[in-house]
């Protein structure tokens, strides 16, 4: 099974997201069960959210219930996953019927070669 090294993979985004808009504020939080939150406040505003999942976490109970709500409420909502669980993570979200979130893998970021078998 592949792992991914969250803390680098955290570092590593949010020096991207910093490059792309240099104002945002991260909030980062790492979550039992091998997942991470970023919180992306701008001006004070909170804007959204990206999960940063493994090839696991994003499977547990409530995950796609936090990437639904939180796009329900008009928030950007990222979801960074290991490109062996793209097809799965699309598939569950398809299943609701709806395609608030926006999904990544950790290659389209740049970032696979954090992840060690």
């Amino acid at each position: 099974m592949a792992q991914i090294d969250l803390e680098d993979a955290i570092e590593l985004r949010i020096e991207m997201l910093l490059k792309n808009r240099p104002g945002l504020e991260i909030d980062r939080s790492m979550e039992e069960g091998d997942w991470a939150l970023l919180t992306l406040t701008d001006g004070g505003k909170l804007v959204g959210f990206e999960f940063l999942e493994s090839e696991d976490s994003w499977s547990r109970p409530d995950a796609l219930l936090q990437y639904i709500e939180a796009a329900n409420d008009g928030f950007y909502v990222g979801i960074i996953v290991p490109s062996s669980v793209l097809d799965d993570v699309n598939e569950l979200i398809f299943s609701m019927g709806e395609y608030p979130v926006t999904v990544f893998t950790y290659d389209d970021i740049g970032i696979e070669d954090l992840i060690t078998v």
